[in-house]
């Protein structure tokens, strides 16, 4: 990414946070309301990835086009599944 400038790149790191927010969702809905300690750091976490995608796009990131958006969903699907099975 940091081959095509530094609007790419950070296009790039905007939209990673941006899965990455979306896969810490995922695990909030799923997470048992009363596991408040959890729910907090998740939270957390989550509320720190907006904040990167948001300077990531406020310091001149672009937004990548859908193609490349769903190709990183795809090999983060797979790294996930990898990872789950060793």
């Amino acid at each position: 990414a940091g081959l095509m400038g530094n609007r790419f790149s950070l296009g790039f790191l905007a939209e990673t946070e941006n899965q990455v927010f979306a896969h810490l969702s995922s695990h909030l809905e799923k997470l048992p309301q009363q596991d408040d300690k959890s729910r907090k750091i998740l939270e957390q976490m989550r509320q720190e990835e907006a904040e990167h995608a948001s300077n990531a796009m406020h310091h001149g990131g672009s937004s990548l086009p859908f193609p490349i958006k769903e190709a990183m969903r795809l090999m983060s699907k797979i790294m996930t599944c990898i990872t789950f099975h060793l």
